[in-house]
């Protein structure tokens, strides 16, 4: 079991604090990134002061940053090479039959 030390809040402020230091660094105005990346200037500021964004809007935001890659790290499914290996997983699981031996 895996104990979870950030409150969804608290990543919501860490991610923030990533874009705005990341559009920071690309010398782009909180207005021209917002632009770039599809939405309203009041939108990216409820972001940044009381993070607040929809999911739609953050992956525009990190795909305008070049961060696309952490994204896809975060959604990366495991690809089935064989049809047997698709067989395999969505088989269902056998029963196991144990038998009784005489006393």
């Amino acid at each position: 079991m895996t104990i979870e030390l950030n409150t969804p809040s608290e990543i919501i402020i860490m991610l923030a604090k990533k874009i705005e230091v990341a559009r920071i660094d690309k010398k782009i105005t909180q207005k021209d990134f917002a632009k770039k990346a599809g939405m309203t200037y009041g939108s990216y500021r409820n972001f940044i002061d009381i993070q607040t964004i929809s999911l739609e809007n953050t992956i525009s935001l990190m795909q305008t940053l070049g961060l696309y890659s952490e994204l896809t790290s975060l959604v990366k499914v495991s690809e089935v090479k064989t049809i047997k290996e698709l067989k395999q997983n969505n088989a269902a699981p056998k029963r196991v039959r144990t038998t009784v031996k005489d006393k």
